[in-house]
């Protein structure tokens, strides 16, 4: 767990929640007013939405400015700004106008034998953008199977380096840490210790797989190591990367996975709000999702998030408090990157391993190491949907486990966020718990909630919603396609009834680790010519077992859904 803080800290604490408090106590008194709550909370959201996109990035830093001006001396750093730290970072950042043109920020991609269309297209936006460095690629698998991954490597960047580690590198990470009995990974000397080794390491790798060439030499990099989670070779693409980023003096990185391709432009877009301020450990793009194979759970997902991702991720953004980094369009400066690799990848929960919650913990650590996170719009990203409800629920369950690790194990993150922020987070979370315990309630026959509040909360609903479409149309960087927008309403009711049932399970089997779909390689071949048609294990009938034991919660709260539907209608 990060450690908790002294007196100062847990006086800011109480100031927070007493902020935070008094947000809810307003919200509460204006619903049972029987006022337009949602759309009077989307007003402020959207105004903000509106100033951070329009050139308010920090207000944190625009009050630490005028703090620092004559009229209000600076007593001394505080423990969260950690100027000291920031400053060091800041001389160490070579300029990114001092650089080639071509080498501001350093790429990685990471991926488990992925589809082989949408791997080219994510290495040929690289492959095509000036703003590109290196690129480094991260294979989560060495056998047979993997090998198609590395030749569409090599078809795209001919004159790449291919590197093949026996084991993963986060092997060579704990063995070190065993034998030198180093523990404590919330420690900053002892993490910097660790992390010099670990490149030490690293350039006695490449020393030995690029024979006769440097590593200033490298263009493109693809490195496989036997198949672990995506978390191991995330750690090893990233460590790879600091290390040649720092060699070429390239400050930037950004990590995306091999189902993502970027946009043009996007890079730029990102580099532009690293250089903002030394501050800015990490900025988040902007996240969209299609599929080679439309759906209608993949066209409900697209429609949803552009629909859901600019407003919520401007709340926390204005304060330089974005909540996560999503792993396809995530951007650190390589410096900070540095400081928090090890105590991310050594995440421990109560004695558990954490593994499913890779990016949100990433963007916890920048934090809390004394950096903003913000988020830059205009830098899209489009990935891979999910194809069946199936492959959603279980996408959904494990986004929602890494959710709630975040929030219940690090509560001392308040101190790193605004009243503001934390109250969009509390509903956020309690919103769908509250959801399941009302509904299930009224269905077992108990309160009349549902009924009472029918009335006030639809008017409230239609106002919000409409005026939500209006902005995002009008304003956003993030234009909706016709799809989009025919399938909006649908998606609002399918996510709002779903995420309920979701969040519940994703508490009640928080410890599960599972990734729960298989790569695209292998659901996309002909699974008739593989597989038996007789026996346990035949597709029909153990894959249809496997499947209800990821939707079998989802079947029940929809049950529960429709009885509480039929008492409504009936009362």
């Amino acid at each position: 767990m990060l450690l908790g803080p002294t007196v100062v800290r847990a006086s800011r604490s109480l100031l927070t929640v007493g902020g935070t408090a008094g947000i809810i106590a307003t919200t509460l008194t204006t619903l049972r007013l029987g006022q337009l709550t949602l759309t009077l909370d989307l007003a402020i959201k959207l105004f903000i939405t509106f100033a951070y996109s329009h050139g308010l990035t920090d207000i944190h830093s625009l009050f630490r400015k005028s703090c620092n001006s004559p009229l209000h001396p600076r007593e001394g750093p505080s423990i969260l700004e950690q100027t000291d730290l920031v400053a060091n970072h800041d001389e160490e950042t070579p300029k990114t106008s001092e650089l080639p043109h071509h080498e501001r920020i350093v790429a990685t991609v990471v991926g488990w034998r992925e589809g082989a269309d949408l791997y080219r297209t994510c290495l040929k936006g690289f492959a095509t953008d000036e703003e590109c460095g290196p690129v480094i690629a991260g294979i989560d698998g060495d056998t047979a199977e993997d090998e198609e991954m590395v030749e569409i490597f090599l078809n795209m960047f001919p004159h790449g380096t291919v590197i093949r580690l026996k084991e993963p590198l986060s092997r060579t990470l704990d063995q070190y840490m065993r034998s030198a009995t180093l523990t404590d990974v919330e420690d900053e000397r002892t993490c910097n210790f660790i992390m010099d080794h670990m490149t030490s390491c690293i350039r006695g790798i490449l020393k030995e797989g690029m024979l006769h060439q440097s590593i200033k030499d490298i263009q493109a990099l693809c490195i496989v190591q036997p198949h672990q989670s995506k978390k191991e070779i995330l750690f090893t693409a990233l460590s790879f990367a600091s290390v040649v980023a720092d060699e070429l003096r390239i400050p930037y990185l950004f990590s995306t996975d091999s189902d993502s391709a970027i946009v043009p432009g996007a890079l730029g877009k990102i580099i532009t709000s690293l250089e903002c301020d030394a501050r800015i450990g990490g900025v988040s793009g902007h996240l969209r999702f299609r599929n080679p194979r439309p759906t209608y759970i993949t066209r409900m997902t697209a429609s949803h998030y552009w629909f859901e991702q600019e407003i919520p991720k401007a709340q926390g953004a204005i304060f330089g408090a974005t909540e996560c980094q999503p792993g396809p369009c995530a951007a650190f400066r390589v410096s900070v990157l540095k400081s928090v690799l090890v105590p991310w990848y050594c995440q421990r929960t109560f004695g558990h391993k954490t593994i499913i919650n890779e990016d949100r913990h990433l963007t916890t650590r920048v934090l809390w190491a004394g950096f903003t996170v913000h988020y830059a719009p205009g830098a899209i990203v489009y990935t891979d949907a999910p194809e069946t409800f199936d492959a959603w629920v279980k996408q959904q369950v494990r986004w929602s486990r890494g959710t709630m690790i975040e929030t219940l194990w690090y509560p001392w993150m308040i101190n790193r966020l605004s009243p503001w922020h934390i109250y969009n987070i509390m509903k956020s979370r309690m919103v769908p718990l509250i959801t399941f315990w009302s509904m299930t309630s009224y269905a077992l026959g108990f309160g009349t909630g549902v009924t009472e509040l029918r009335n006030i909360v639809l008017v409230d609903i239609f106002c919000a919603t409409s005026l939500q479409v209006t902005y995002l149309i009008h304003m956003s960087p993030d234009q909706p396609t016709p799809s989009d927008i025919i399938w909006l309403l649908p998606s609002i009711f399918f996510f709002f009834f779903m995420s309920p049932g979701i969040v519940v399970w994703s508490v009640l089997t928080i410890w599960d680790d599972s990734w729960g779909n298989v790569p695209r390689a292998i659901r996309w071949c002909n699974w008739e010519e593989k597989t038996p048609r007789s026996g346990l294990f035949a597709l029909d009938g153990f894959q249809r077992v496997l499947r209800m034991r990821h939707v079998g919660f989802q079947i029940l709260w929809m049950g529960i859904l429709l009885i509480a539907a039929v008492r409504a209608f009936f009362s």
